[in-house]
Protein backbone atom coordinates (compact mmCIF):
# COMPACT_ATOMS: atom_id res chain seq x y z
CA UNK A 1 0.00 0.00 0.00
CA UNK A 2 2.88 2.34 0.84
CA UNK A 3 4.44 1.65 -2.60
CA UNK A 4 1.13 2.41 -4.32
CA UNK A 5 0.87 5.74 -2.52
CA UNK A 6 4.45 6.60 -3.52
CA UNK A 7 3.75 5.73 -7.16
CA UNK A 8 0.56 7.81 -7.20
CA UNK A 9 2.38 10.76 -5.63
CA UNK A 10 5.12 10.50 -8.26
CA UNK A 11 2.53 10.45 -11.06
CA UNK A 12 0.87 13.57 -9.64
CA UNK A 13 4.22 15.38 -9.45
CA UNK A 14 5.15 14.37 -13.00
CA UNK A 15 1.80 15.52 -14.39
CA UNK A 16 2.13 18.83 -12.55
CA UNK A 17 5.44 19.45 -14.33
CA UNK A 18 4.01 18.61 -17.73
CA UNK A 19 5.45 15.13 -18.32
CA UNK A 20 3.09 14.60 -21.26
CA UNK A 21 2.98 18.13 -22.60
CA UNK A 22 4.01 17.39 -26.21
CA UNK A 23 2.26 14.78 -28.34
CA UNK A 24 2.30 13.70 -31.97
CA UNK A 25 -0.74 12.37 -33.82
CA UNK A 26 -0.62 10.67 -37.19
CA UNK A 27 -3.77 11.95 -38.89
CA UNK A 28 -3.63 10.44 -42.36
CA UNK A 29 -1.30 8.17 -44.33
CA UNK A 30 -1.53 7.84 -48.12
CA UNK A 31 0.49 5.09 -49.75
CA UNK A 32 2.13 6.07 -53.04
CA UNK A 33 3.78 3.77 -55.57
CA UNK A 34 3.65 -0.03 -55.66
CA UNK A 35 4.96 -3.02 -53.68
CA UNK A 36 8.51 -2.63 -55.00
CA UNK A 37 8.83 1.15 -54.79
CA UNK A 38 6.62 2.87 -52.23
CA UNK A 39 6.56 5.99 -50.16
CA UNK A 40 4.06 7.51 -47.73
CA UNK A 41 2.49 10.94 -47.64
CA UNK A 42 1.72 11.59 -43.99
CA UNK A 43 -0.30 14.31 -42.34
CA UNK A 44 0.57 14.71 -38.67
CA UNK A 45 -0.16 17.08 -35.84
CA UNK A 46 2.28 18.01 -33.10
CA UNK A 47 0.60 19.38 -29.98
CA UNK A 48 2.88 21.67 -27.98
CA UNK A 49 1.40 22.09 -24.51
CA UNK A 50 4.56 23.55 -23.01
CA UNK A 51 5.20 27.20 -22.35
CA UNK A 52 7.94 27.34 -25.02
CA UNK A 53 7.95 27.57 -28.79
CA UNK A 54 10.26 25.01 -30.41
CA UNK A 55 12.41 25.43 -33.48
CA UNK A 56 13.44 21.95 -34.63
CA UNK A 57 16.01 21.08 -37.26
CA UNK A 58 15.93 17.84 -39.25
CA UNK A 59 12.64 16.94 -37.58
CA UNK A 60 11.53 14.57 -40.35
CA UNK A 61 14.82 13.88 -42.19
CA UNK A 62 16.84 11.64 -39.88
CA UNK A 63 17.65 10.55 -36.35
CA UNK A 64 16.77 11.65 -33.73
CA UNK A 65 13.75 13.15 -35.53
CA UNK A 66 10.37 11.59 -36.17
CA UNK A 67 10.76 8.32 -38.09
CA UNK A 68 7.88 6.53 -39.76
CA UNK A 69 7.95 3.07 -38.19
CA UNK A 70 6.32 0.37 -40.29
CA UNK A 71 5.28 -3.06 -39.01
CA UNK A 72 3.33 -5.98 -40.34
CA UNK A 73 0.10 -7.16 -38.72
CA UNK A 74 2.07 -9.63 -36.59
CA UNK A 75 3.92 -6.70 -35.02
CA UNK A 76 7.28 -7.30 -36.72
CA UNK A 77 9.03 -3.97 -37.25
CA UNK A 78 10.27 -3.26 -40.75
CA UNK A 79 12.81 -0.61 -41.72
CA UNK A 80 12.07 2.94 -40.43
CA UNK A 81 11.68 5.69 -43.02
CA UNK A 82 12.52 9.37 -42.96
CA UNK A 83 11.53 12.18 -45.28
CA UNK A 84 13.75 13.36 -48.13
CA UNK A 85 15.40 16.63 -47.02
CA UNK A 86 15.81 17.89 -50.59
CA UNK A 87 12.19 17.65 -51.79
CA UNK A 88 10.32 19.99 -49.44
CA UNK A 89 11.87 23.12 -47.99
CA UNK A 90 10.19 23.04 -44.54
CA UNK A 91 11.49 19.59 -43.58
CA UNK A 92 14.88 20.75 -42.40
CA UNK A 93 13.48 23.40 -40.07
CA UNK A 94 10.18 23.17 -38.23
CA UNK A 95 8.63 25.96 -36.18
CA UNK A 96 6.42 24.46 -33.44
CA UNK A 97 4.49 27.16 -31.56
CA UNK A 98 2.15 26.54 -28.63
CA UNK A 99 -0.94 24.52 -29.51
CA UNK A 100 -1.40 22.31 -32.56
CA UNK A 101 0.76 22.47 -35.67
CA UNK A 102 -0.01 20.28 -38.69
CA UNK A 103 2.60 19.05 -41.16
CA UNK A 104 2.36 17.08 -44.42
CA UNK A 105 5.53 15.09 -45.08
CA UNK A 106 6.59 12.54 -47.74
CA UNK A 107 8.28 9.66 -45.91
CA UNK A 108 10.48 7.38 -48.02
CA UNK A 109 10.38 9.56 -51.13
CA UNK A 110 13.61 9.34 -53.17
CA UNK A 111 15.00 6.68 -50.81
CA UNK A 112 17.50 4.27 -52.35
CA UNK A 113 17.02 1.41 -52.45
CA UNK A 114 13.27 2.05 -52.47
CA UNK A 115 11.08 0.69 -49.69
CA UNK A 116 9.38 -2.49 -50.82
CA UNK A 117 7.09 -5.19 -49.44
CA UNK A 118 6.36 -8.75 -50.56
CA UNK A 119 3.25 -9.05 -52.75
CA UNK A 120 1.63 -11.15 -50.01
CA UNK A 121 1.54 -8.19 -47.58
CA UNK A 122 -1.83 -6.48 -47.89
CA UNK A 123 -1.97 -4.39 -44.70
CA UNK A 124 0.69 -2.67 -42.62
CA UNK A 125 0.69 -0.56 -39.47
CA UNK A 126 2.54 2.74 -39.29
CA UNK A 127 3.37 5.11 -36.45
CA UNK A 128 5.78 7.97 -35.79
CA UNK A 129 8.56 7.68 -33.22
CA UNK A 130 11.41 9.96 -32.28
CA UNK A 131 12.26 13.28 -30.71
CA UNK A 132 11.86 16.95 -31.52
CA UNK A 133 15.36 17.20 -32.99
CA UNK A 134 17.70 19.75 -31.46
CA UNK A 135 15.01 21.65 -29.53
CA UNK A 136 16.08 20.87 -25.98
CA UNK A 137 12.86 18.88 -25.50
CA UNK A 138 14.23 15.42 -24.78
CA UNK A 139 11.15 13.24 -24.24
CA UNK A 140 10.64 10.51 -26.82
CA UNK A 141 7.38 10.80 -28.79
CA UNK A 142 5.26 7.98 -30.18
CA UNK A 143 2.14 8.56 -32.23
CA UNK A 144 -0.98 6.53 -32.65
CA UNK A 145 -0.94 3.56 -35.03
CA UNK A 146 -2.62 3.80 -38.44
CA UNK A 147 -3.39 0.72 -40.54
CA UNK A 148 -2.68 1.14 -44.25
CA UNK A 149 -4.01 -1.12 -47.01
CA UNK A 150 -1.35 -2.02 -49.60
CA UNK A 151 -3.01 -2.46 -53.03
Amino acid sequence: MKNLATILALLVVLSAFGADDVTVKLNDVSLKGNHTNMWFECTLTIHNGTSSTFYATNLFCGPPGLALKISDLAGKDLKPLYADPYKISDMNNAFIPLGDTTFKEPYGLAKWPPFSLPESVQTIRVRLEGRLSYTGYTNRLTSNVVEVHVP
